[in-house]
């Protein structure tokens, strides 16, 4: 007899949905793993997320330092007011238009809204690519304050795990207050302090509707909202705060429509005043690198360790020696510096000691280095720039001045002067170009060569030089003469260069960029320097007066510059230094003037004296540095 089952055989809860008995630990098995993942994930990130201080949140936004080669501390690089706004410091149309903008949830939820996160997370799969962050003010405080850097996951999970942390270590108030105080707005504005100061000449307190929409509108994109930038841009931002906050019955329709129609200022009347970006030439030439690497301007908010080329010691000395040089310049003295004495090539001590001591100086020299000058007054200046020239160090700046006191605020190599026979050697370069024939000869003077050569082919080489404006055909010998203008940097990186066979080095005192928690941002490029003056022209011009070379000595070009505009003097040997040293008279800080006939001689011999000592010395210091780095 065969078993027949029985129709009413009692039915499990899983046949309804047409599963097998086997089958259903399919889905049991994965949603423990899943569970167990969550869990596993929870405690390492946890764990992870206890090694960050928490007391980093509540303080103070670390400063900018500038490093020598060697780690030593040069100078900070600001010194701005780091310290946080206060809660009472904000008016209540900044809380709400950041908050509107930012995170209407802030003083709900505990740093993480979980379905914003989905939301974002859902989006993000759909597109596949980062479009949403949905990230808390909390959470971008987190992101600032520790440097969590890149979009990935493994970041996000670790922020919404320390934003948690913060909600409980702070309160609402002290986060919002640290949140405003670190953000970008754009023209190097770091904070709403700063950002109210530049944009409206006002303190934080006294910010209005209007203004306090258009900051939370800046914020989203700071290079492209800020009204400098793009008015129409800045407009729409701040519009669509307004919005928002209308929404959010944050504001009245009437305080909407009055705040959205008033102007937006597209020339700041206030200024970001940092009196450390101007005490010395170091952190001026620095802060002026950092503003050209777009890589870095989030992060300066933050603070960073600029390590830089510079030689402390010779910077230090630098400076010095130049004060001794000009105010022998200045006064009649027989003490001329000693480091003077026994230079290759200079003048017997005796004979220098003569002309200082007995020339005669212009009534309207001003001595010293500050003050202003009156109608008819003229102050001496000069400025030194250190180039090393070893290989693999080619192009790093040792050490910088820019004029005499930083406290003018100007940078005379960023000056422009005519050159006058400085431009030979790079004129005489013109005749060594491919393709040329039995005129292309290097003449006794740069007008002949160049004349032989004709227009076409000397403008077209110096033009590729990128120097500035040249002369046009019907005044072409100003362009053999050097009649034309010519930043003072531009002339000594071309001369460099050519000294240099001709390679494409840029003139750099940033070496790499860390942030405090020791994340690089930024690295020099150590790719090899490409073809900036055909290799076989700068050789074969490179000895060639006006360069005064002796085998043993290092090579010098000194010349006065057209008009009495100066003294130009460069010192150089192979594999080892370059010195530059303009020296020359102003009226104004920046504006050069014609130099009394008096003061010529004593300026040539000062100059060339300066720029030998330099160059002595800073040999000397890259040998130290070499045996002190040898294991």
């Amino acid at each position: 007899m065969f078993y027949t089952p029985s129709q009413n055989r009692r039915k499990h809860w899983y046949h309804v949905l047409s599963i097998e008995k086997k089958l259903l630990w399919v889905p049991v098995a994965l949603c423990i793993f899943a569970l167990v993942a969550v869990v596993a994930l929870l405690i390492i990130y946890t764990v992870r997320a206890m090694d960050y201080n928490m007391k980093l949140v509540g303080q103070s936004l670390p400063g900018s330092m500038l490093y020598d080669q060697t780690g030593r501390l040069v100078t900070p690089l600001s010194s701005r007011d780091n310290a946080p706004v206060t809660w009472e410091d904000l008016p209540q149309d900044l809380i709400h238009a950041f908050i509107a903008r930012e995170d209407d949830h802030f003083f709900e939820h505990g740093g993480v809204v979980y379905s914003a996160l989905l939301r974002s997370a859902l989006k993000n799969l759909s597109s596949m690519s980062y479009k949403q962050g949905a990230s808390t003010i909390t959470m971008q405080l987190t992101r600032h304050v520790f440097e969590l850097q890149g979009r990935t996951i493994d970041r996000k999970l670790l922020e919404i795990v320390l934003a948690q942390r913060v909600e409980k270590e702070y309160d609402k108030r002290t986060i919002l207050c640290q949140y405003l105080s670190r953000i970008y707005f754009g023209q190097n504005c770091y904070g709403v302090r700063e950002a109210a100061r530049f944009y409206f000449a006002k303190g934080v307190k006294e910010l209005n509707l209007a203004e306090s929409a258009l900051l939370a509108g800046i914020v989203r994109a700071p290079s492209l909202y800020n009204p400098v930038h793009n008015v129409a841009l800045a407009r729409k931002a701040r519009h669509e705060t307004l919005l928002r906050m209308r929404e959010l019955e944050l504001i009245t329709p009437d305080q909407c429509a009055a705040a959205d129609t008033s102007p937006i200022p597209d020339k700041p009347s206030g200024s970001v005043t940092d009196s450390a970006a101007n005490q010395n030439y170091p952190a001026m030439w620095a802060n002026a690198e950092l503003d050209t690497l777009d890589v870095v301007q989030g992060d300066r908010s933050q603070g960073m360790a600029v390590l830089s080329h510079l030689n402390l010691p010779l910077q230090q000395y630098t400076e010095r020696a130049l004060a001794a040089a000009v105010q022998a310049v200045e006064k009649p003295t027989e003490a001329l510096p000693p480091d003077w004495e026994n230079l290759p090539g200079a003048e017997p001590t005796e004979i220098q000691q003569k002309l200082f001591a007995t020339a005669k100086r212009p009534k309207g020299l001003k001595t010293g280095a500050e003050g202003q000058l009156k109608s008819g007054e003229i102050r001496l200046q000069a400025c030194v720039l250190a180039v090393d020239s070893r290989l693999n160090h080619r192009g790093h700046i040792l050490a910088i001045t820019c004029g005499r006191s930083a406290a003018d605020s100007a940078n005379r190599w960023l000056m422009q002067v005519q050159p006058g026979r400085v431009i030979a050697p790079l004129i005489f370069c013109s005749a060594c170009l491919p393709g040329g024939n039995s005129h292309h000869i290097v003449a006794h003077s740069a007008r002949v060569t160049g004349s032989r050569l004709g227009y076409e082919t000397v403008s077209g080489f110096i033009a590729g030089l990128k120097l500035g404006e040249l002369p046009d055909k019907a005044h072409e010998n100003d362009l053999y003469d050097g009649l034309f203008n010519v930043r003072m940097i531009d002339l000594a990186r071309a001369l460099f260069s050519l000294q240099n066979m001709g390679q494409d080095y840029k003139l750099r005192l940033i070496d790499s960029i860390w942030s405090h928690g020791q994340h690089l941002l930024y690295s020099t490029e150590s790719a090899k320097a490409g073809e900036y003056i055909r290799r076989e022209g700068a050789s074969a011009v490179s000895h060639l007066p006006p360069f005064r070379y002796r085998e043993g000595t290092p090579t010098v070009l000194h010349e006065e510059l057209p008009d009495g505009k100066g003294q130009w003097t460069m010192v150089f040997n192979d594999k080892g230094v370059a010195v530059f040293v303009w020296m020359g008279t102003e009226n104004a800080p920046g504006s050069l003037c014609k130099t009394p006939p008096e003061l010529r001689r004593l300026i040539s011999q000062a100059s060339l004296a300066l720029a030998r000592q330099l160059h002595a010395r800073a040999r000397s210091e890259l040998r130290a540095t070499n045996r002190s780095n040898k294991p």
